[in-house]
């Protein structure tokens, strides 16, 4: 996972990346209109955010055109998600929080935990995962969302 380590981004920035990842995966592109929909953000935001991260190199864009990340960029996005869905599923499996709130506090927690705390995270709900299937006989159901 040890890329967002490097990287220092601000949370919006891990955000944004996060994003365009997303609209890449569904669209083959992203742009800057689609970003400022999907994070409910104006246009000069997106704009702004977008030049940061082509500086950082990671991502490309045409000229008033399509937004792509570059390998460090997916690179980047991919750990970010993972570390969001590692919260998401210990909040639900483990701590059995609603959905919703869990959807919004795994994205606000996935900012400032190390990447070693989550790994702990994920240890600790493997342990209670297989506690609660000697209990039952068998596994826990596993919810996974991607946005």
């Amino acid at each position: 996972m040890g890329v967002i380590n490097t990287l220092n981004l601000s949370p919006a920035m891990e955000d944004y990346i996060k994003e365009i990842f997303l609209l890449e995966k569904e669209n083959k592109v992203a742009r800057v209109s689609g970003i400022g929909k999907k994070m409910n953000v104006r246009k000069a935001s997106v704009v702004s955010a977008v030049s940061f991260l082509k500086q950082r190199e990671l991502l490309t864009q045409e000229r008033y055109g399509y937004i792509n990340l570059t390998d460090a960029g997916r690179a980047a996005a991919e750990t970010i998600i993972k570390k969001y869905n590692i919260i998401y599923d210990f909040l639900i499996d483990t701590l059995k929080i609603d959905g919703d709130a869990a959807k919004k506090e795994a994205c606000s927690i996935e900012h400032s935990l190390s990447e070693r705390t989550v790994l702990s995270i994920a240890a600790l709900a493997k342990t209670a995962g297989k506690n609660a299937a000697g209990k039952t006989g068998k596994k826990p159901a596993r919810k996974k969302i991607r946005r």
